[in-house]
Formats: C-alpha cells, sequence, structure tokens
C-alpha cells in the first residue's frame, strides 16, 4: 500500500510520531520494539519530504531523532497533558476512595451500573472543582 503525504501532512504525522513514542517509552523499561523500528521509518523519510528541521540522523548509532525544535515544540502539549492527567487522575482515585468509604459491599450489590457512574461523577465533580480552584493548597497527606 502506498500512502502520500503533503509537507504539512507529513509534518502532523511526525508530531504524532512522536507523542506516540514518548506515550510508549515514557514509563515503560522495554517498550515493544516494532513500535520503535516503525518510528524510524517515518523519522526517516522526513528528509525526503524535505522536512530537515524536525529530524535528525546520528550516524554512530544508524538511527533517527527527533530534533531540538521538535523537542521543543512537543514539549508544551506534553506538559499540558500531563497536568491534565495528574488532576484528573487525582480526582477520581480520591472520589473511587469516597465511594469505597460511603458505602459498604452490600450497598453496592444493590446499585445499578448507572447509580455507581453517579454517584462516583458527584464525588470526582467536587474534587475537580477544588483542584480547579485551588490547586494542591488544601491537600494534606496523613501520615
Amino acid at each position: 500500500m502506498k500512502i502520500e503525504f503533503t509537507v504539512d501532512q507529513f509534518r502532523q504525522l511526525l508530531k504524532f510520531s512522536y507523542l506516540g513514542r514518548w506515550m510508549i517509552t515514557s514509563h515503560s523499561e522495554k517498550p515493544d520494539q516494532s513500535l520503535l523500528d516503525f518510528d524510524q521509518h517515518i523519522l526517516s523519510q522526513a528528509k525526503k519530504m524535505g522536512i530537515n528541521d524536525l529530524v535528525e540522523f546520528d550516524p554512530n548509532e544508524n538511527s533517527y531523532s527527533p530534533s531540538p525544535e521538535l523537542d521543543e515544540e512537543m514539549e508544551s502539549i506534553i506538559r499540558e497533558y500531563d497536568d491534565f492527567t495528574f488532576w484528573d487522575e487525582l480526582a477520581w482515585q480520591m472520589a473511587e476512595r469516597d465511594f469505597a468509604r460511603k458505602f459498604d459491599h452490600a450497598q453496592i450489590l444493590c446499585m445499578t451500573t448507572d447509580e455507581i457512574f453517579r454517584e462516583k461523577n458527584v464525588l470526582a465533580d467536587k474534587y475537580f472543582d477544588e483542584f480547579s480552584e485551588n490547586g494542591v493548597e488544601n491537600l494534606k497527606v496523613s501520615t
């Protein structure tokens, strides 16, 4: 199969590839090599597309990597994503904890999936509002 891209579309593909690589390598000590190989293939096509500013080649490693310019551009997207997921996950974890404290096992068994979802949403919304307004200012950890 052959897919053709405009230069602008290929720039977008490089950005998607960057984010995909970041997602699979940022937390894993042994990421899926086939995904990394695919990323290398995409990066290797940049020169053919005339996009030398986003990709660098290291002849010693015989591999391609994003340029510092691409790193810088994608850093703000990743930071924004990390910030969102941090607060989202924290709110949902707190809601799960509060839900488990509010209802015992027998009560939960009597609830429908929709009722459980609604209850957890009410609890999570409390935290979303709090974190949106105050960040970590009012967070306390008991040890």
